[in-house]
């Protein structure tokens, strides 16, 4: 990740549109221009991400010839709904591009030090929290996959018959991402359960790896090199 420590403003880009992404998808529900509008912040949230991450020297042609193959997949998503084959390569999509950015994220988290020794800043919180919800996003895919594939794994128990659809699959990932569990969504199939389950271990696994990385940065800064664990004392 390039720039100094501190706020970086592409992070800081990222951050925002990483949130509106995975917070804002009930303005799809006002109609198909909406949809189709909301497909755009996947490739702008890709830009950004790589962009953020990517080492001195990379080009971003790469990525920008992957955001037009993934506009292509949104917008017939978009336009026709109704297609399984369109919702999922949208899906498989999301699942490639926003996982290859957590791990450049939680690598970038992991050698902070190495890259900025005797410096921290917001930039480790920043890249920690974007990864976060990056993770929500990409079980909210595995499971709209799963759902593809196997219509009938997940149930609305609140409107039963009809069909989730991937705003509501989005909503139960980041239920069960933070171990909420509400219960009014919920997954039906062995493999649906198996794959809530796992989400539910990894956001635990994640929250509980990424703080004390971030801790232990601050504490290893705070004490500086040479000195005693625990004591600040040489």
């Amino acid at each position: 990740m390039r720039g100094r420590p501190g706020l970086s403003h592409p992070l800081a880009a990222f951050l925002a549109a990483s949130a509106l992404l995975h917070f804002a998808y009930p303005l799809t529900l006002r109609g198909q221009l909406w949809e189709m509008l909301y497909v755009l912040l996947y490739p702008a949230v890709v830009f950004l991400g790589v962009r953020v991450v990517r080492d001195e020297g990379h080009r971003l042609v790469p990525v920008a010839v992957l955001s037009v193959v993934f506009l292509a997949a949104g917008f017939w998503a978009a336009l026709h709904p109704a297609v399984p084959t369109a919702r999922l390569g949208l899906f498989c999509a999301v699942v490639l591009f926003q996982g290859y950015l957590i791990l450049k994220l939680l690598v970038f988290v992991f050698t902070y030090r190495r890259r900025h020794r005797g410096e921290t800043g917001p930039q480790l919180i920043m890249a920690a929290v974007c990864a976060y919800l990056l993770l929500g996003g990409v079980f909210a895919a595995l499971f709209g996959i799963v759902e593809a594939l196997w219509p009938g794994s997940f149930e609305d128990s609140l409107s039963s018959g009809t069909a989730v659809d991937w705003q509501d699959l989005t909503y139960l990932s980041f239920v069960t991402l933070v171990t909420l569990g509400y219960g009014d969504l919920v997954p039906v199939t062995p493999w649906a359960r198996s794959l809530a389950t796992a989400e539910a271990v990894a956001g635990t696994l994640f929250l509980t790896t990424v703080i004390a990385r971030i801790v232990g940065a601050y504490v290893t800064v705070t004490q500086g090199p040479g000195t005693e664990p625990g004591t600040g004392r040489p």
